[in-house]
């Protein structure tokens, strides 16, 4: 039974004046923000937004899962808007640039007009302390460490060891085989040659499951839910860190009996060297080692396998 009374009425007649002001001043609000945002578009490049929050990042994971990155979404929104166009991935607002000029501009201008970044999730498992998280003189000085080992001197002492690694690893996975996992086998000896011909540290059985599941979760949404790639990824990440903090004291510890010298010339050594010297933290050293893996073990072992690839489909070229 409904029933009404002119108190209850005179109470909501009064709240509602109450919240008028409110009401106005949100209004207000809304109406100077969208106005802001429509000048502001003005200077953005053409394109969709998408979804609020989540924007075109479904489209993206699909076609990149496809391994159509390129062919379903860039190319389709280069010929609707242009080699420049704006969507929102992954919850960020981000602007595509496609073409030799937009991309000479964008790197020449690093840490100028524009500064780098990465998704929550690669940061969160890559390192805070890694040199992609680093700008300016820090950014400069951790490169020219790392730089070192991939100079004239460095390479001298690289190129044989990586031949002795690539030898053995054909002699002992390749050597009478009627058949293998290319893309497997190329990420084996990337990772091998890596951790063991850069950075001296010996590769433990299992180590590059570890890797490969902390990897997973780079480009995933950083969300903390049991069973989670990114929640994987994060236990994953906590054992590595695990391994290498043990690897780091010891070589410290050598290092330290040897007056602080770098016997080997591996990069590891030189980033201890560092840290003995307190230009580096045991953290930096730490989330480089990582950033580095995952750069050097991904990529590499993706373009060996695709050059098989080619030279398979076109033997005569």
């Amino acid at each position: 039974i409904l029933t009404s009374s002119p108190i209850f009425g005179d109470i909501i007649y009064f709240n509602l004046w109450g919240l008028f002001p409110l009401l106005l001043l949100l209004v207000s609000f809304n109406f100077l923000r969208h106005k802001q945002c429509y000048k502001d578009k003005r200077n953005l490049p053409p394109g969709e937004m998408g979804f609020p929050l989540i924007g075109e990042t479904m489209e993206f994971f699909n076609a990149q899962r496809r391994n159509q990155l390129f062919e379903e979404f860039v190319h389709p929104r280069i010929l609707k808007h242009g080699r420049i166009f704006r969507t929102r991935i992954m919850g960020s607002p981000t602007v595509v640039v496609n073409g030799a000029e937009a991309n000479k501009f964008l790197l020449s201008n690093e840490f100028k007009l524009v500064k780098s970044s990465w998704p929550s999730s690669s940061v969160e498992l890559m390192g805070r302390d890694s040199i992609m998280e680093k700008d300016g003189e820090r950014h400069r000085f951790l490169r020219g460490v790392i730089g070192t080992s991939l100079g004239y001197a460095g390479l001298e002492l690289l190129v044989l060891k990586l031949c002795n690694s690539v030898q053995f690893h054909l002699a002992t996975n390749w050597k009478g085989q009627h058949k293998i996992s290319l893309y497997r086998s190329t990420k084996v000896l990337s990772f091998s040659v890596v951790f063991e011909c850069l950075l001296g540290i010996k590769v433990e059985p299992g180590l590059l499951d570890t890797f490969e599941r902390m990897l997973e979760g780079v480009v995933s949404p950083a969300v903390m839910f049991p069973g989670s790639k990114f929640w994987r990824a994060k236990k994953a990440r906590v054992e590595i860190e695990k391994m290498l903090v043990k690897v780091v004291r010891e070589k410290r510890r050598e290092m330290e009996g040897s007056l602080g010298r770098e016997q080997d010339g591996m990069l590891l050594s030189k980033l201890v060297s560092g840290m003995i010297q307190g230009e580096i933290s045991e953290k930096e050293v730490i989330d480089n080692v990582v950033l580095l893996v995952f750069a050097a073990h991904d990529t590499t072992s993706f373009a060996v396998a695709m050059t098989f690839k080619m030279l398979a489909q076109h033997p005569d070229c």
